[in-house]
């Protein structure tokens, strides 16, 4: 089994790690200037794992996903959503799954590259992290090289730490939330799938209203949601820390975010029902079901198709993750 390399980024203002599997970014810690530090991103409590195939081998972070999403449709769509067969069987692209090259590396940057199989539209990716030498913040961007015209869901995977103190959902200011469009987790979750929701605070689910803005919740599941129309930044407030972690992108190519709650919902391997976390998906995508299920013409999201790429004409991505003391 192939090694992973990961390589550091130490700056005044913290210190990232970045590795080779799925380029994926964690552990990252922000100083905060004398008042302590905080490390928002999540690194899966089992490590790094040779037994789990892909993505799965060593879980963390932040990554790009390309195309995004699942590989096959969950059951129980409803009958108007049209049922498709996704083109590889790489949950959440092939990048994700794949190890990066890396480029350059200096003080401040990392760049790393994979190349695509030769029958795939994409012909290569090309990712960097880049510090803010004055500040506790990171820089990310994703240049992609398209091979054919294509259309495909796209998304950024930021994936947050839920200690057992706590994390509160600041959020961002959006349109609309709306529930996966069957249970995320069949027997697990328990937001009423369907939906249309106004708030955080107020989410439907088989047991009455929940407010999902303070993690960990007192009962297991595993939920996904899309905030439609979101404008960053997107913001976690991590208490005991006294920090606001803030993650900005794009809204033009991104207009949306999901949040999913993995909430110790995930009893099989190698989640282990250990898995607590908060995933914050900038995206042009339905749901993550982009490449397995169309919705009716009628649902509010239809026209989340993904993000249109052209022959020959790069397309760069970025977003910035920072820190402030509270």
């Amino acid at each position: 089994m192939e090694s992973i390399e990961r390589w550091t980024l130490k700056w005044a203002h913290g210190e990232a790690e970045v590795q080779a599997l799925g380029g994926m970014l964690a552990p990252v810690r922000f100083d905060l200037g004398g008042r302590g530090s905080v490390s928002p991103m999540q690194v899966a409590p089992w490590a790094d794992d040779a037994r789990w195939p892909g993505l799965m081998r060593a879980l963390r972070g932040e990554w790009p996903c390309l195309p995004f999403g699942m590989v096959d449709a969950p059951a129980g769509l409803p009958a108007d959503f049209q049922i498709r067969d996704a083109e590889d069987r790489w949950v959440h692209g092939y990048g994700a799954n794949h190890m990066w090259q890396l480029m350059e590396q200096s003080d401040r940057i990392l760049t790393l590259q994979i190349a695509y199989p030769s029958d795939s539209e994409i012909e290569r990716l090309e990712r960097t992290i880049e510090v803010e030498p004055d500040a506790p913040a990171l820089i990310v961007s994703l240049t992609v090289h398209p091979r054919r015209d294509a259309i495909l869901p796209f998304a950024l995977h930021p994936t947050f730490a839920v200690p057992l103190e706590g994390v509160d959902i600041l959020a961002c200011a959006y349109q609309a939330i709306y529930s996966y469009p069957v249970p995320q987790e069949p027997g697990v979750s328990r937001i009423l799938p369907n939906r249309t929701i106004s708030t955080l605070k107020e989410i439907p689910t088989t047991q009455g209203l929940i407010d999902v803005t303070s993690l960990p919740l007192s009962e297991v599941t595993e939920e996904l949601l899309q905030f439609s129309g979101c404008k960053p930044p997107f913001v976690l407030r991590y208490p005991k820390q006294r920090a606001e972690v803030s993650l900005d992108w794009d809204a033009e190519d991104l207009p949306d975010a999901l949040l999913w709650i993995s909430n110790g919902g995930r009893t099989h391997e190698p989640w282990s029902g250990r898995h607590f976390a908060i995933g914050v998906e900038p995206a042009n995508s339905f749901f993550d079901l982009g490449r397995v299920a169309v919705p009716p013409a009628d649902h509010p999201l239809a026209g989340r198709c993904g993000l249109v790429f052209k022959a020959g004409v790069s397309r760069t991505i970025s977003y910035r993750l920072s820190a402030q003391a509270l």
